[in-house]
């Protein structure tokens, strides 16, 4: 088996006579403008479809599935090669590659399927719309686990180990890729940091995989309103010390590095390459936040948007919902819009209107550019795509208050909607509910840092989980 890394979360994998490409960003944008490749890929489209039978797609977030690709694909092979997804009750990814003439194939959870005499592959659902993929040719296999949470270790040893050997390569995401507190929130980050490393060690230390890949985390936050969450991200180096504590050897690849599992590998050179990039990641470009939206597109985007909610809900529940109080679910957000100098309350049951009184503004639950608002409003994933682009000012709680009113959006997203049905889907509820829990449990142990920063202005939690320079790191992870 050979192992071509592409880009981010993207690689290609020679297993015998059976060519998988995984996840299809490789370039331009994502998440509204909020995120872009740390490097360049070095690869043509030719170059990348060389060889290739399957292009297997993790999930539906932009930085892995990329809809440009998957459409200039159509137009060169959709006879040469199939498309793999997970099954979904929507089945809305295959239909889109059904439209514009793709094969595809849904994958059944946790179900191995042969590709070939001598390859088969099994993917695994998590969190109802993420999944991770293993390759096997009976004698070596590859598990990419990209971004899939594994928040306790029941998530792999009863999720994953009971339905795959151990791999020889895993594949992992070992850095934060979402909004993790403003500017200030230095200990937010360091801990949010700290714990995908955690995360990386579970992993490794219960699938004991020969080698391990960091990977799925080659990105800058890119827009002037995010790039400051740059400045506690994990590099590479600091992941392949990681995975060697836990048993593991690293594997660091640079994009259009290859590797085949039969032959030793040096990680110096990738690992020197990464370093030049990390230390000058404050000089790559940055993007603008956008073209502003007026009071007259954003009031007809709203009607659009609540149609729509209306439309895929059950508005008696959602106004149920409202009124128990202790909740604190679908009360109207009060949302400033700092590029048209707007205070606005925002309201799904009564409505969006500009608010006269200043003073309120220093109390806005969230602050933000029109052109986040009119994304949030044009799209059910906008929300989601906000969460994790982080173009937003907010505190724990307006992030609560936000949260319980938007994420209608992402729920919607998934192929789920608020009706009765899903009173009694405990298990979405029980993931929705740790999920908010988890971010609002950080923030206030942020917040608690932030009081008790040392006096010189340096956040003492954030020199607590300071790793020592980055060159005894690729020192380390070079052995």
């Amino acid at each position: 088996m050979k192992v071509t890394f592409i880009n981010h979360a993207s690689c290609k994998v020679q297993a015998k006579s059976i060519g998988i490409l995984m996840d299809t960003w490789m370039e331009g944008p994502a998440f509204n403008f909020g995120w872009d490749l740390l490097i360049p890929t070095p690869f043509s489209f030719d170059e990348i479809m060389d060889g290739v039978n399957y292009v297997w797609i993790s999930h539906e977030h932009p930085d892995h599935f990329s809809v440009p690709f998957l459409i200039r694909l159509a137009k060169t092979h959709k006879d040469k090669v199939t498309i793999l997804f997970q099954k979904t009750r929507d089945h809305r990814v295959v239909n889109f590659c059904a439209s514009q003439g793709l094969k595809y194939q849904e994958l059944e959870d946790r179900v191995p399927t042969k590709l070939s005499d001598d390859v088969s592959v099994i993917c695994g659902v998590t969190d109802f719309y993420d999944s991770w993929l293993n390759i096997s040719d009976g004698k070596n296999s590859i598990l990419n686990l990209n971004d899939c949470h594994t928040r306790a270790d029941k998530d792999v040893t009863e999720k994953i180990i009971p339905f795959i050997p151990r791999p020889t390569l895993l594949l992992s995401q070992f850095s934060y890729a979402s909004w993790k507190g403003a500017k200030e929130n230095t200990h937010y980050r360091a801990t949010a940091a700290r714990q995908k490393l955690e995360t990386l060690a579970r992993q490794v230390r219960l699938l004991k995989p020969q080698f391990t890949f960091p990977f799925a985390s080659m990105i800058y936050f890119s827009n002037v309103e995010n790039s400051y969450m740059n400045d506690l991200v994990n590099t590479p180096a600091k992941a392949a010390m990681v995975i060697s504590e836990n048993g593991s050897k690293p594997l660091v690849l640079y994009p259009a590095d290859s590797w085949d599992l039969a032959e030793a590998h040096d990680n110096s050179s990738a690992l020197a390459k990464y370093q030049k990039c990390y230390e000058s990641v404050d000089k790559l470009p940055l993007r603008d936040a956008g073209k502003s939206a007026s009071w007259n597109e954003l009031t007809a985007a709203f009607e659009e948007y609540r149609n729509r909610v209306f439309a895929k809900n059950s508005k008696w529940l959602i106004q149920l919902v409202a009124m128990m109080k202790p909740l604190k679910a679908f009360q109207p957000l009060t949302i400033d819009l700092y590029d048209t100098n707007t205070l606005l309350s925002f309201s799904v049951l009564n409505g969006m209107e500009q608010l006269s009184k200043q003073d309120l503004r220093d109390a806005a639950d969230m602050k933000m550019h029109s052109s986040s608002l009119m994304f949030i409003l044009k799209n059910d994933f906008g929300f989601d795509t906000l969460m994790v682009n982080g173009r937003l000012e907010t505190s724990r709680a307006g992030f609560s208050k936000m949260t319980k009113s938007l994420a209608i959006g992402s729920l919607n997203a998934m192929g789920l909607s608020l009706s009765p049905k899903l009173l009694f889907d405990f298990q979405v509820i029980i993931m929705l509910l740790n999920i908010l829990a988890g971010v609002l449990s950080k923030l206030r142990q942020s917040e608690k840092a932030d009081a008790t920063a040392a006096p010189n202005g340096e956040n003492s939690a954030h020199g607590a989980t300071a790793i020592q320079n980055e060159e005894d790191l690729a020192i380390k992870a070079g052995k």
